[in-house]
């Protein structure tokens, strides 16, 4: 549904105008800073962030007629390799610490309505795979599934945190350098009141 204001409204309407609908990204890659960049010849301020001019491209909406989620793709420039050692730092992260989606936000907003935090569109996507070249990275998007949505979020284990190590979760900020997300390491470490796992699963009760 798009949000149209009264600024908005007036420029859409009018035969001849200098305002541009600007396409808006943002890319939120686990562990790394969120990449915000906006498809335009210099850098546009918006809803408090910067938004970085980068060129990319989005190709049309696949269609089914089987009732699948529809797909398509979001072609970033891979300029200086920036976007592809995001990408390649996020597939390390995966390795270590399991598989967290990269998810995205895409905004259209008016060169005339900037004041306004409410985008004309958006829509939240969700990665469902890359693929990376000299020129450009792309990104299969598609809207989130909720059939395929893991509930409970985090799956439940009794002898493994599910926290990442001195991560705000865990709490931990002494110098131990490692731990291996077991109970007994963290109360070594004092710290088994911010335990991640679930100890009571299959046990009965647990002091922690």
């Amino acid at each position: 549904m798009l949000n149209l204001s009264s600024v908005v409204a007036v420029e859409k309407n009018k035969l001849n105008t200098d305002s541009l609908f600007l396409v808006l990204l943002e890319i939120n890659i686990p562990d790394t800073d969120t990449i915000r960049i906006v498809n335009n010849n210099e850098d546009i301020a918006w809803n408090s962030y910067t938004w970085q001019m980068f060129p990319f491209s989005i190709d049309e909406r696949s269609e089914t007629s089987n009732a699948e989620i529809s797909q398509f793709q979001i072609k970033v420039a891979n300029i200086n390799n920036v976007i592809g050692e995001y990408v390649r730092k996020y597939e390390t992260y995966v390795k270590t610490n399991g598989f967290t989606p990269i998810t995205c936000t895409l905004y259209v907003v008016n060169t005339k309505d900037l004041d306004n935090t409410t985008p004309v569109f958006s829509t939240n996507l969700i990665l469902s795979s890359t693929s990376i070249n000299f020129a450009e990275v792309s990104f299969k998007v598609s809207a989130r599934d909720l059939f395929r949505a893991r509930t409970p979020l985090y799956r439940m284990y009794p002898n493994n945190c599910r926290f990442k190590f001195k991560s705000t979760q865990c709490g931990y900020s002494g110098v131990a350098s490692s731990c291996d997300k077991s109970l007994s390491n963290c109360r070594t470490l004092s710290n088994s009141s911010r335990y991640g796992g679930f100890p009571t699963i299959g046990n009965g009760s647990v002091n922690v």
